[in-house]
Parts: C-alpha cells; structure tokens; sequence
C-alpha cells in the first residue's frame, strides 16, 4: 500500500462551495479524505497550511511503514505545492517514487517550483496545450529535471480547467459549440492595451469584451476524457488509482 497524498487547485473560500465544484476533480478522485486538501483561494491563501498538512501526513505514515512507496499529485497552485513538499522530503533524504502534476502553475510568491527534485523518480505532467488559449497569463511550474527523474510531459487541447478533470459547462444561453470565455480578469490580462489610454480606449474594452479561449465547451469535456482514458495505464503503473471524467 502506497502513501498518496494530493493538492487539488485555487477555488471558492467556501469549502461547500469548493467541495461541490471539485466534487469529480481528477485530485480528489485519486485521493480519500485523510490524504487531500482541497486547493488555495485567490492569490493562493491557504497552500501553505495544505504542504504542511501534506508533510504531516506522509511523515506520519512513512514512519511506521518506511517500505512504502511514496505518490504524490496536484492540480494548478495545488501542483506547485505538491513539488514543494517533493522538495522538502529530499531534504529529508526520503524518497518519491512518482508524482502526477495536472498543469502545474507559477503562481505563488513564497514558492519556487521551477525544478522537480531528484528524489522523484517517475513523473507525468498534464498541461495545457497553449495553442488553447487558456489561463495565458498562468506561468507554468516543475518543467526542469535532472537525473535520475524519469519525467513525462503531455499537453492536451483544453483548458485550465480541462487539466484537472473540472471542464468547464455551458450556463445561461451558452451551448456546446460556444467557446470558453474564462472571464474578464483573465481577458484583461492577455489583451494588450492598443493606445496610452489604456481601459479608456473604446478599442481596449471591445477586445477584452471579445476575448475567450479557443476551446468550445463539448472539446472541454473531450480533453478531460481524453486525458483520463490515456494516463490511467501510467497511473495504475506507478500505484496511483485510475482517473475518469464525470
């Protein structure tokens, strides 16, 4: 029996709230409720407490089973954290024996994540497929490796969202065939300002009005089912439950 434990990404400070959206994320279906901790808020409050829990965790239990194989996995800023507390168990001189990250991003001033440790052996990360045009202003994370990681990056058309397993679903009048739109924050962020007057250029505010991703909502849930159907070989392989789309 291994020991997992897993971040799940940035949502809503309402836990119920946060629960119902990540209720099928690919995070918490790998993960029980012992061995979980749901993502950060905002600018990424809470992530600490989530790597301490997951040090605690693991500590705890490689402790009295040293012969046990160590997994970890993350999704977004949870992601980042389950690199962090990687690198915290190879100050340790403990070793992982595979991580799963799902679009592990750049996103947290305390952290650096740039690098995956060498005390991970096996590593599969799942990112987004710029191409998408999803979450463009997210930098991405634990991208460099040295030997002996072994490390296995697939990129999927789909976005942020998709990564996870939380697939974004049409609202309102919108329909399958409609693409994403991530939200203003998120155009605003990307759409480069044509004049010095920046907000204030009418040019400036119908862009950012017309900004979505290149993903309609119908490829969103086939990128999440793709996702799970190609990587549950892997993950069954280096002792990780398998993964769906619901």
């Amino acid at each position: 029996m291994a020991i997992l434990f897993g971040i799940d990404g940035t949502g809503p400070t309402s836990n119920a709230e946060y629960a119902r959206d990540f209720k099928n994320s690919f995070v918490n279906q790998m993960c029980g409720d012992a061995n979980y901790s749901r993502g950060p808020i905002g600018p990424g409050g809470g992530l600490p407490e989530a790597i301490e829990m997951g040090m605690n965790y693991i500590l705890k239990y490689q402790k009295v089973r040293p012969d046990q194989k160590i997994l970890l996995t993350g999704y977004s800023r949870g992601a980042l954290g389950a690199v962090v507390i990687a690198k915290n168990l190879k100050r340790l001189n403990i070793p992982v024996y595979a991580m799963v990250l799902f679009d592990c991003v750049d996103r947290h001033l305390a952290y650096d994540a740039e690098y995956i440790p060498n005390n991970v052996a096996n590593v599969l990360h799942i990112r987004r497929d710029p191409a998408a045009r999803s979450r463009m202003s997210f930098g991405n994370d634990g991208t460099k490796y040295g030997p002996p990681t072994v490390y296995t990056e697939k990129f999927y058309f789909g976005t942020h969202g998709a990564m996870g397993g939380t697939y974004w679903k049409p609202s309102g009048n919108q329909g399958l065939a409609d693409y994403v739109d991530e939200g203003t924050a998120e155009a605003v962020a990307n759409v480069p300002s044509p004049s010095i007057f920046g907000a204030l250029d009418p040019r400036y505010v119908a862009n950012v009005k017309a900004y979505k991703t290149n993903v309609t909502f119908r490829r969103d849930k086939e990128c999440s089912q793709q996702i799970a159907s190609e990587n549950n070989a892997w993950l069954v392989k280096y002792g990780f439950p398998s993964i769906a789309c619901i």
